[in-house]
């Protein structure tokens, strides 16, 4: 038989799918009705969550709070960009009772309460992304990173060897004495 051996996990092209390999139009989880109706949590979770995902129905309550989290974190970083494109981080509340030396009034200012809400948001979403192995760090705890690192045993007896070999010494300096009693 000429070429290669054909996979196991091939896809096989034809009229019928014998195997049940062939690809389906969705894995994972699907996006929840209600998701799918708020248009700015149905973006998020389009992002998330693809239609084709590795997510399992008991993985729908923590995307429904991540999706939740990225829409009020979203909504927050609205409230604190102001018209002009700048970012407000400070609301006026009023004016102090003084004027500056030139006469101008002095603002009474406050941090603005988006700002809190933004800083509970990004905490919630990093918490719930590490949860669903989102994150860097969540993909490294459970050894997804530099999948191609992954060393086999044969590669680490290949790397010991060539560790032995770097610090071999040449046979001539090798000099081999009997010890004496």
């Amino acid at each position: 038989m000429k070429g290669a051996k054909p996979k196991h996990n091939a896809i096989r092209r034809g009229l019928s799918d014998s195997y049940g390999l062939a690809a389906r139009d969705s894995a994972g989880v699907a996006m929840p009705a209600d998701i799918a109706e708020d248009p700015v949590q149905s973006e998020i979770w389009a992002w998330i969550a693809p239609p084709v995902n590795s997510f399992t129905e008991q993985d729908i309550p923590t995307l429904r709070l991540l999706t939740y989290w990225h829409a009020v974190a979203h909504q927050a970083e609205q409230a604190i960009h102001s018209e002009d494109g700048k970012i407000a981080i400070f609301d006026k509340i009023g004016v102090k009772p003084f004027k500056t030396p030139d006469g101008r009034e002095v603002p009474l200012v406050r941090k603005s309460p988006a700002l809190t809400i933004l800083k509970e948001a990004s905490s919630e979403i990093r918490a719930l992304s590490d949860m669903l192995g989102l994150s860097p760090l969540a993909r490294s705890r459970i050894g997804l990173m530099d999948a191609t690192a992954t060393k086999t045993a044969a590669d680490t007896a290949a790397m010991f060897k060539s560790i032995d070999a770097a610090y071999e010494l040449p046979d001539s300096e090798v000099v081999i004495e009997d010890a004496e009693d």
